[in-house]
C-alpha cells in the first residue's frame, strides 16, 4: 500500500509538470511557426487580441476548461491544440512514472518525452522537425548511456536497431524514384534514426507500425483526403511513447507465438 501511494504521489506531480511543459512548448511552437525569432522570450499572450495573460489564465488544462476554451479578454476561441499539448504532457509524464517509478532511468525518459512533444508540436504547426531537437535527443541518449553505466550490449543493440531506419530509407528512395514524388519526409526518417538510439530493432518496428496505424486512424476520424499532407512526426512520437511504456508485453506475446 505504501509503495502504491508513493507511485500515485509521484505520478500526480509528474502529470502537473508534464502539463506545464506541454503548455510552455505549445506556446513556443506556435510562436516559432509564426516566424517569431525569439519563441521562448516574453510573456504569454492571446493570439487574437494580443493581451498579456495573467496567472489565472495560464493554469494548464483548468484555465481552458473554466474559460470554455475562450480568451477572458476578447472572447475568441483558444486553439484546441493548447489543451491537447497540456493533456499530452500530463499523460506522458504520468505514464512514464508508472512504467519506471522513482528511478535514475526515469530522468532519461522524461527528457525524451519533452523533446518528442516539442518536435511533435513544431511538426504539426509548421510541417517540419527541427534538426536541433533531433540533435538534443541524440545528445540526451549519449549522456544517459554513461550515467546509467551501459556498455557493449546496449551499444550493439543500437547498431542493430539502426538497420531498421536504414532499410526504410533505402525503400523510400526507391519509391520516390519510381513515383517521382516524396514518399516520406526527411525529418521522419531522421527521427527514426534517433529513436534507434533508444529502442531495440523490434521496438522500433513496433513504433513504426503503431505510428502508421495511429496516422491512418486519425485520417479516418478527421476525414482526411487522399493526397492531403499530414505530419507523421506526432504519430511516430506517440508510437514511440506507447512502445516504451507498453511495448514489452506486446513483443513478448508476439515472439511467444513462434
Amino acid at each position: 500500500m505504501e509503495q502504491q501511494l508513493l507511485t500515485a504521489y509521484l505520478c500526480f506531480w509528474l502529470a502537473v509538470f508534464g502539463a506545464v511543459a506541454g503548455s510552455f512548448l505549445d506556446c513556443a511552437a506556435s510562436r516559432w511557426a509564426g516566424g517569431d525569432p525569439h519563441p521562448f522570450a516574453g510573456r504569454s499572450r492571446c493570439g487574437s487580441c494580443g493581451r498579456t495573460l495573467g496567472a489565472r489564465d495560464l493554469v494548464p488544462v483548468f484555465s481552458y476548461i473554466i474559460r470554455r476554451g475562450r480568451c477572458r479578454y476578447c472572447g475568441e476561441k483558444i486553439p484546441i491544440e493548447c489543451l491537447i499539448a497540456e493533456l499530452a504532457g500530463a499523460a506522458g509524464f504520468a505514464v512514464l512514472g508508472l512504467r519506471f517509478g522513482l528511478s535514475l532511468e526515469l530522468g532519461q525518459w522524461l527528457i525524451f518525452a519533452v523533446l518528442l512533444l516539442a518536435l511533435s508540436l513544431t511538426d504539426w504547426a509548421a510541417r517540419i522537425i527541427p534538426d536541433k531537437l533531433l540533435l538534443l535527443m541524440a545528445a540526451n541518449r549519449a549522456v544517459w548511456f554513461f550515467v546509467l553505466g551501459q556498455g557493449v550490449r546496449e551499444a550493439l543493440e543500437a547498431v542493430r536497431a539502426l538497420v531498421v531506419p536504414a532499410a526504410l530509407l533505402a525503400l523510400v528512395l526507391v519509391m520516390e524514384k519510381l513515383l517521382g514524388r516524396e514518399a516520406m519526409g526527411g525529418g521522419d526518417i531522421k527521427l527514426l534514426f534517433v529513436l534507434a538510439l533508444y529502442l531495440g530493432w523490434a521496438e522500433l518496428f513496433l513504433t513504426l507500425l503503431a505510428g502508421c496505424l495511429l496516422g491512418l486512424l486519425w485520417a479516418a476520424l478527421t476525414g482526411g483526403k487522399r493526397g492531403t499532407a499530414m505530419p507523421f512526426g506526432p504519430f511516430l512520437a506517440l508510437g514511440a511513447m506507447l512502445t516504451v511504456c507498453y511495448g514489452g508485453p506486446v513483443l513478448e506475446w508476439y515472439f511467444g507465438l513462434f
